[in-house]
């Protein structure tokens, strides 16, 4: 067997779904929107790009010259609204390559430039001065980027949205953000997370929440757990913290989580997890 000569780091910049929830009673899992940084051996994948991807950016300034992979699961702002604000865009020094999904035949950068456009914003994507590669990407594909496969999936979600399994040494990464189950195990999901290492996903709601949640494209930390024993998942983490719910409340269902599964935790802002 080939020795594991790269390490992977993960590194989460927002955890929050739907809406950026700051102030002091979200302070500690944090108030920023989803956004992942992924290190794996020589490459960095930024997995989504809300509002957390502002602070990750102002840290990667310090590094010098970057380039990087940003995967995007779908177009809700809450994914995309930070990359305005993604101060390596702006430096003609960087390259990125930037994955998701033609929806309804607009192109991947059409719609990004949608959003950086009058009266939205005032500076147009084509005025940030990085090599920005635009990459059309659908559920059931595989790819490399360098060493890193990866593999994407459908997720059930308004407007659609892909689940990535990211595999790099023998260790895998599933990022199933933005989510709603049934009765039965969605089977793409069960692929995606097989085995895996860690498993994030969406856990917005509670049990009692739900059922007035039906449609709205999100599940719960108990369906999580039904997904990671199914999957053999080493590592869960709950994902997507609704905007309502304050520190006490992600700490309850934290708590509650774990006497269900002990390798369980719930997404903060700087949680930093290396395999």
């Amino acid at each position: 067997m080939k020795p594991k000569s790269g390490k992977v780091v993960l590194t989460i910049w927002g955890a929050r779904g739907s809406i950026p929830s700051p102030g002091s009673k979200t302070a500690h899992y944090g108030g920023n929107t989803s956004c992942i940084e992924l290190r794996l051996g020589k490459e960095l994948l930024i997995l989504d790009a809300g509002t957390g991807i502002r602070e990750l950016g102002m840290k990667l300034i310090k590094e010098g010259k970057i380039s990087a992979s940003i995967l995007l699961t779908h177009y809700h702002w809450d994914h995309i609204m930070g990359l305005p604000f993604f101060g390596p865009g702006y430096s003609p020094h960087n390259h990125f390559r930037i994955y998701g999904e033609n929806k309804a035949g607009t192109s991947l950068r059409s719609i990004l430039y949608g959003q950086m456009s009058a009266p939205y914003f005032p500076v147009r994507l084509d005025e940030m001065m990085s090599q920005m590669e635009f990459i059309e990407i659908g559920p059931h594909q595989n790819f490399n980027i360098g060493e890193v496969q990866v593999s994407t999936y459908p997720a059930r979600h308004p407007d659609s949205c892909v689940s990535y399994r990211i595999s790099y040494e023998g260790r895998v990464i599933t990022y199933a953000t933005d989510t709603e189950h049934t009765q039965e195990i969605d089977h793409h999901l069960l692929k995606s997370a097989r085995d895996a290492d860690i498993l994030i996903y969406d856990s917005a709601y509670t049990e009692s929440e739900y059922p007035q949640k039906v449609g709205w494209g999100h599940s719960t930390w108990a369906e999580g757990i039904k997904l990671a024993r199914a999957a053999k998942v080493k590592r869960l983490i709950l994902w997507h913290h609704e905007p309502s719910h304050t520190d006490l409340i992600v700490r309850k269902i934290e708590q509650e989580a774990r006497q269900h599964f002990r390798n369980c935790q719930a997404a903060y802002e700087g949680m930093k997890i290396t395999l």
